[in-house]
């Protein structure tokens, strides 16, 4: 009789390194974004100057528009999470750690990866970026924080540290901690971005994550918790959050007909004559 023996490999399988090639598709896939991204905040800055005269004219009537819709829930979360020192730092971290250096960690991944995914995301990023830019000129908005104490905000990011935005003298990594006058636009606060550009950062990694559940979860609880921090640390209104994310879903419908018109004006054109 005879017998089949069964051969079971133990050799692991080879693990993918980045190549050559790899590593310039991703810094051509970057570079643009982050052209695009110096220019956002150099023209955030140009137009700081309007952000005293009419920010706090804005914030009230954000205030009173959440009233109206019985949204004005950032006291609320404020007030319970300010009891806990722990929570209070989990959500600065979240807030300055969470947004872009995950951004940038999942647009190299996406480039890397997932290109064609990631190319298209670009797209809407840019078009966002735009239309965000567009928000800040036009809307000025001072953020929860920076009201008078009168409104009982408090900022999280002062009091418990890291100082994003600078310490109690104004020194921060905007200024070069106090050499040079601050680059950052406190009132581009309308609309928020931190939670639309989180949304795409989850997008791509759910992309390159192989749309696995336990990536899906990630992608769910990653913006979640932005929209959170936001709010928690009085950076943003909650129709802050809402109004980003609006200004995301309108870019992904720009984007939409962008690349059908490319497709379009790429297709050959047949002469029946």
């Amino acid at each position: 009789m005879a017998t089949t023996r069964l051969t079971i490999s133990t050799a692991l399988p080879t693990r993918q390194h980045p190549s050559a090639s790899d590593a310039r598709r991703v810094a051509g896939g970057l570079a643009p974004l982050l052209i695009l991204y110096a220019l956002y905040s150099m023209v955030r800055w140009l137009v700081s100057d309007r952000g005293p005269v009419a920010g706090g004219r804005h914030a009230i009537s954000v205030l009173n528009l959440e009233r109206w819709l019985n949204i004005d829930w950032e006291l609320g979360i404020q007030g319970w999470v300010l009891p806990h020192a722990w929570l209070i730092r989990a959500a600065n971290g979240y807030y300055v750690y969470g947004f872009l250096p995950v951004l940038i960690g999942c647009g190299i991944l996406g480039a890397w990866k997932a290109p064609a995914i990631f190319a298209w995301w670009r797209r809407v990023f840019s078009i966002s970026l735009t239309l965000a830019l567009t928000g800040f000129a036009l809307y000025p908005l001072t953020p929860p924080r920076l009201l008078s104490t009168s409104y009982g905000y408090v900022d999280t990011l002062l009091h418990f540290g890291p100082h994003y935005y600078g310490d109690a003298t104004g020194s921060s990594l905007f200024n070069l901690y106090g050499s040079i006058p601050s680059t950052v636009n406190v009132y581009a606060a309308m609309p928020s971005m931190h939670v639309a550009w989180s949304v795409v950062a989850a997008v791509l990694f759910w992309a390159v994550a192989g749309r696995r559940r336990w990536a899906t979860a990630v992608a769910i609880i990653h913006p979640t918790l932005m929209a959170f921090a936001v709010v928690a640390t009085a950076n943003h209104y909650v129709i802050d959050v809402v109004a980003g994310l609006t200004v995301l879903l309108v870019s992904v419908l720009l984007a939409r007909l962008w690349t059908r018109r490319l497709a379009r004006q790429s297709e050959p054109t047949v002469d029946y004559a």
